[in-house]
């Protein structure tokens, strides 16, 4: 796991902005590429690749820059997203998580795990299948939205927190590729407790879900402690499945989150501490603002979180 100093942070942050962040997006393409090869070099034997991983660990988007870096090396590969396999709501009943009191809405029984172990399945044996897709205005599952069979040059990819679940994975390990996403990077302040990896993947969820899902950082946080538990449950227990991971922390990326986050965060130090998240509340005014409006890439992973 890396670890880096909230001061190594900030003075690169203060006076060296546009070789920080490029050394940042640099270290992260570089992996995505040695994935990219190794699957290359196996897509006739596995045409399945599943990226797993926690909550704002960069799923989406490494799935579409794993995408691109394919084509360079001549795979075209189809992009399936998991959430498309979301069970209508009212068609089932969600599981409750009895320990934070709250619907487990991590939890695998949301979806249809067995309907997608089967698609895949009809994948790798040539046939095609027709793809669904979830409406989340209407939380409805639309079946057979599209038709998609794979050529012998190609692949699938396929992002989401059960890529590993035994469903999934355990007919069809002979002929997948698995990714393991996450932040497996820590800070660590000048005084106080680090800052530990699910500590900055919040920082990624908070931001994401403020801007994009009309959800408050408040809301977040009171949902925080049944996501952790969720990726107890339901991710780490499968971890070992992964051939391969990708670290998708951007150390710049903590000056942008915890500027833009500071002013709601400052309101809800007693939430924080209660989802043991107290040491982000510590180093509240500590992180230095960072503009980078013009120096960030189109193709960085913290799009998925900032736009």
């Amino acid at each position: 796991m890396a670890e880096y100093t909230l001061k190594y942070i900030n003075h690169r942050a203060r006076y060296d902005t546009a070789d920080f962040i490029h050394d940042c997006e640099k270290k992260y393409h570089e992996q995505v590429s040695k994935v990219a090869d190794e699957i290359a070099e196996n897509s006739a034997q596995k045409p399945i690749v599943l990226l797993n991983g926690p909550s704002s660990s960069g799923k989406t988007t490494t799935n579409d820059r794993l995408s691109r870096a394919l084509e360079k090396r001549g795979i075209h590969a189809e992009l399936i997203s998991m959430d498309d396999y979301y069970r209508s709501v009212g068609t089932y009943e969600i599981p409750n998580d009895p320990e934070n009191g709250v619907p487990d809405l991590e939890s695998p029984e949301c979806m249809n795990l067995p309907l997608l172990s089967q698609h895949l399945a009809q994948l790798v044996a040539g046939e095609e299948i027709e793809v669904p897709r979830f409406d989340f205005e209407t939380r409805t599952f639309i079946p057979n939205t599209r038709a998609l069979r794979l050529d012998p040059d190609e692949v699938v990819l396929i992002e989401g927190i059960h890529a590993f679940n035994p469903v999934i994975m355990g007919d069809l390990a002979h002929a997948a590729t698995g990714v393991y996403l996450s932040v497996a990077s820590s800070v660590v302040p000048k005084e106080g407790p680090r800052l530990e990896p699910h500590m900055l993947r919040f920082l990624r969820r908070a931001m994401r879900d403020s801007l994009f899902r009309n959800s408050p950082v408040e809301d977040t946080l009171r949902q925080w402690n049944s996501v952790r538990r969720g990726e107890k449950l339901y991710i780490a227990p499968y971890r070992g499945q992964a051939n391969m991971t990708v670290d998708t922390f951007l150390p710049y990326e903590l000056n942008i989150l915890m500027t833009q986050l500071a002013p709601q965060l400052t309101l809800h130090k007693e939430l924080l501490e209660h989802d043991g998240l107290a040491p982000v509340g510590a180093v509240l005014g500590q992180v230095a603002p960072i503009d980078y409006a013009d120096f960030i890439p189109e193709d960085s992973v913290l799009h998925e979180f900032v736009g």
